[in-house]
């Protein structure tokens, strides 16, 4: 996921990974921009069935590679694993997951006892500071209840 396929002309290796635990590095050989997609051609895969066997892999950088972003938006990365809490101070618990949708994408927030849905939209994501690992929401009658 990238809004500047062009940026992979400026790395030198990517990370192939299946799971949250597991990263294998790789060397960047070629780089070519597809209307709709980005090929890359990576030292240490050399046929058509070592390619097949990442299949759906993700392709990954380090945090310190990433693009900079404009303020007050935020990579995926950075809201996995924020605290929750709302503009009273109420603890709700933690974004284990973003649930992407065409209109808005949704957090998954896990608190002690159940998990909350929270669109991520404006009306109720007040503030994201990923350097304090901390989301602020503004709770409505019923958002709590989803």
């Amino acid at each position: 996921m990238t809004d500047d396929p062009g940026r992979f002309h400026k790395l030198k290796q990517v990370w192939f990974s299946r799971d949250e635990t597991t990263r294998t590095p790789f060397t960047i050989v070629r780089v070519q921009l597809q209307p709709d997609s980005v090929l890359l051609t990576v030292a240490g895969i050399d046929d058509r069935n070592m390619a097949e066997a990442w299949r759906e892999a993700w392709v990954e950088i380090p945090g310190s590679e990433v693009m900079p972003l404009p303020e007050g938006k935020h990579y995926l990365f950075e809201i996995i694993g924020v605290q929750v809490v709302t503009e009273e101070g109420t603890a709700l618990g933690q974004v284990v997951d973003i649930l992407r949708n065409p209109a808005h994408d949704v957090y998954v927030v896990r608190g002690e006892e159940r998990e909350f849905l929270i669109p991520a939209v404006p009306e109720f994501i007040r503030q994201i500071d990923s350097e304090t690992g901390l989301m602020i929401i503004h709770v409505v009658d019923g958002l709590l209840d989803l």
